[in-house]
């Protein structure tokens, strides 16, 4: 398995991680749309990089 196909599924394992929370705390699926427009949010995505930043210092 190439490094992209990894990374596509870590991304939809994660996605589906998402959507699966967000249908046991709503009762309802979220659609593709509406995951898209909550990850481009600033918050989230100052908490994505936040993240992200804070495990490769960890990795230091």
């Amino acid at each position: 398995m190439g490094r992209n196909q990894k990374t596509d599924l870590a991304l939809t394992d994660a996605l589906d991680t998402v959507s699966e929370f967000i249908r046991q705390v709503t009762g309802v699926e979220p659609t593709p749309a509406e995951i898209a427009d909550a990850l481009t949010r600033y918050f989230v995505m100052n908490e994505i990089k936040d993240h992200i930043l804070m495990l490769r210092e960890d990795a230091e």
